[in-house]
């Protein structure tokens, strides 16, 4: 399994629209086009197009830019995550503490990953929500590019990922420079949103369950782990232990993906670790087989020939 994804169950929790299940919860980019830019400050596998590989955190404060047909909205690191309190054009992502924004008389545009999923037009005294999904956009009404509406996609581009050609935000990260370096306060793992969308409550330091990690060492080879857990024989990891057998390893970099029962390693056609999964499991507690969990996103790799 790769990113997390907002599922049913959640939107249903937050009250949200159903038109928000699927909702990245991180940076995607896939064959060079960004249908998610990084919403805390969680780690990335990158892909560059030059083939070279590189797990480090993301996010994007450093600026934004969007573009829609021949639009173009560009916001600067001085926008990020501004108190609102102000009248000038600002962007948000999910490390943004405040429950709501003011509108301002601004135009309040909601993403969920590269999709415009709503258009609001505020009174000057309006305090408007903050959805713990997708960037948050306020800018003058003028701004906006006429035609666009809920539905409409659009360009992302984030500064300092321009050469990146595929990319999946998970975390946390779990080695750098050799050393372990989680931090889930840094990333933002308990933030007020990140709490709401994540369902196992990934931030706890000593939960044990299945998990999977990847790994680069200095020659820029990936070694990918995996911990078998909730299973009888096996109670799983922790991102500790996980940090620390790569480590071993000889592992320079990192991170964790999503864990839990959609943990599942395939190599050439073959499942390598025992899932705690099984679709029927009400009808048969105790005989029914292990499956893979179907997920929203995945990570895939070839060796060519």
């Amino acid at each position: 399994n790769g990113g997390y994804i907002l599922n049913a169950e959640l939107v249903g929790k937050l009250g949200l629209s159903e038109r928000y299940i699927g909702s990245p919860l991180g940076l995607l980019i896939s064959g060079g086009v960004m249908s998610s830019a990084p919403l805390f400050n969680k780690p990335a596998l990158l892909v560059y197009k030059d083939g070279s590989i590189d797990i480090q955190r993301v996010s994007c404060k450093e600026g934004l830019c969007l573009a829609w047909k021949k639009h173009q909205i560009t916001y600067d690191r001085t926008a990020y995550n501004h108190s609102g309190k102000g009248s000038d054009p600002s962007y948000f992502d999910l490390l943004y503490q405040g429950e709501s924004i003011e509108g301002k008389g601004r135009a309040i545009i909601r993403l969920s990953g590269n999709v415009v999923k709503e258009i609001l037009y505020t009174a000057k005294s309006e305090q408007v929500a903050i959805v713990p999904v997708g960037l948050t956009l306020a800018l003058d009404p003028a701004d906006v590019p006429e035609g666009l509406k809920p539905g409409e996609v659009v360009d992302l581009m984030v500064p300092g990922l321009e050469e990146v050609k595929h990319a999946v935000e998970a975390g946390p990260l779990l080695l750098e420079e050799g050393k372990s370096t989680i931090d889930m306060e840094l990333e933002g793992w308990k933030s007020r949103s990140s709490i709401r969308t994540q369902a196992a409550r990934l931030d706890y330091m000593d939960m044990r369950g299945p998990k999977i990690a990847v790994g680069i060492n200095k020659r820029n080879e990936l070694a990918v782990l995996t911990i078998n857990g909730r299973i009888r024989e096996s109670v799983g990891a922790t991102h500790q232990d996980m940090a620390g057998i790569l480590q071993k390893y000889g592992m320079d970099r990192a991170m964790g993906f999503d864990p839990g029962g959609s943990s599942t390693l395939v190599v050439g056609g073959t499942t390598l670790n025992i899932s705690p999964y099984n679709s029927k499991y009400e009808d048969d507690t105790y005989a029914l087989p292990p499956e893979p969990r179907a997920v929203s996103n995945a990570i895939i790799g070839f060796i060519e020939q």
